[in-house]
């Protein structure tokens, strides 16, 4: 059995870990044991299930990059792993210069994002320079969510296997979500709008906010559903309750039930600031979920069923209001459909590990 370690910084429910676990419940563990390295000592959303299917928590010395990268370097030369895969943006670089000096020999690049808020600061673009510089030679294989991602971490790579976000798509494309709306108590004929990722700034939370505003000038009878966690609980909720808008809009926490809520709501909303190539807009097709979401997202996410709607977040509030009016109205696709295309896509969870066993071996 080959043990693969995945430095991944934590594995909390977001869509590039998500997609990871995705992955790791469907290879053979016999043949091949995923272990995570972490720059934190919290317990983290996934930690039960990856010690459950066998895989080992390293938690390493967090601080400053000399910090991680020395904590990081001494564990690989102490460890048994031949292959190293890592996920951290631009921090791949580093990461994976500590695995090429500790002596092991594959090491995996794999990018999940389109963007990175370093870009904003003359020290973040040098340090981005920096690592491409590293990642154009340090890796031994190169690994994309999506050309769009390939395409930003490792410009002019010519050999990039792309591994599309794998999702369980029997799991979203049969999900009941009746019992979701009678626990939540969305009353019957009240339209019902998910918007699913980190509190964060990136995710654009407090644009929906404005959006659901917009929604309820328009007389609408809706409520609106985030799922997650993050830095920004504190100021949606403040925001939420300035606008008078506590009925309509509820922070739900952390779920593990995306599945039926997706099955119960109406809408998927998505406005980020930027994305890669998001698992969960991925799942909200396999469910039959009809999405708004923002043009800042790699089109590639759009995967022909009809379901996804580009909105610029130039425009006015009441425009993405309007276009989730019209969204609702959309009649999803048959699920015979849904399955052939995700899966001719490589959608399924069973062949984006079949496509990282074989760049394993």
């Amino acid at each position: 059995m080959v043990r693969i370690l995945h430095i991944v910084g934590r594995m909390d429910r977001a869509g590039a870990e998500t997609m990871i676990m995705n992955l790791y419940r469907e290879m053979d563990r016999s043949q091949y044991q995923f272990d995570f390295a972490y720059f934190t000592n919290d317990r983290c959303d996934f930690d039960d299930e990856i010690e459950a299917l066998g895989g080992r928590i390293i938690r390493l010395k967090g601080g400053n990059p000399v910090q991680r990268f020395w904590s990081l370097f001494k564990a690989l030369r102490a460890g048994e792993w031949s292959i190293v895969q890592s996920h951290m943006l631009f921090s791949i670089g580093l990461n994976l210069l500590a695995a090429r000096l500790a002596g092991v020999p594959v090491r995996i690049a794999h990018s999940h994002s389109t963007s990175d808020a370093n870009s904003s600061s003359a020290v973040g673009r040098m340090y981005q320079r920096a690592m491409r510089w590293l990642m154009s030679w340090v890796p031994t294989r190169y690994v994309a969510c999506g050309t769009a991602a390939a395409e930003y971490l490792f410009p002019g790579q010519p050999n990039v296997e792309i591994i599309p976000n794998a999702v369980d798509i029997d799991r979203f494309a049969q999900a009941d979500g009746s019992g979701s709306r009678r626990e939540l108590a969305i009353p019957d004929g009240c339209i019902t709008i998910l918007q699913v990722g980190r509190l964060m700034p990136v995710k654009n939370h407090t644009w929906s906010v404005d959006v659901a505003a917009a929604l309820r000038e328009l007389g609408v009878n809706f409520r609106m559903l985030f799922v997650g966690a993050g830095p920004d609980k504190a100021g949606l909720e403040t925001k939420v309750a300035e606008l008078g808008l506590g009925e309509n809009v509820k922070l739900l926490g952390l779920r593990e039930d995306i599945a039926e809520l997706m099955a119960a709501a109406d809408v998927m909303l998505m406005p980020s600031l930027h994305e890669g190539f998001p698992v969960v807009l991925v799942e909200s097709q396999a469910a039959g979920l009809p999405a708004v979401i923002s043009n800042a997202i790699s089109p590639e996410v759009n995967l022909g069923l009809g379901l996804v709607e580009f909105v610029g977040l130039d425009e006015g509030a009441g425009l993405w209001a309007d276009r989730i009016m019209k969204a609702v109205n959309l009649s999803p696709p048959a699920v015979e459909l849904r399955y052939k295309l995700l899966e001719q896509a490589g959608f399924s969870s069973k062949s984006g590990a079949e496509k990282l066993a074989g760049l394993y071996l």
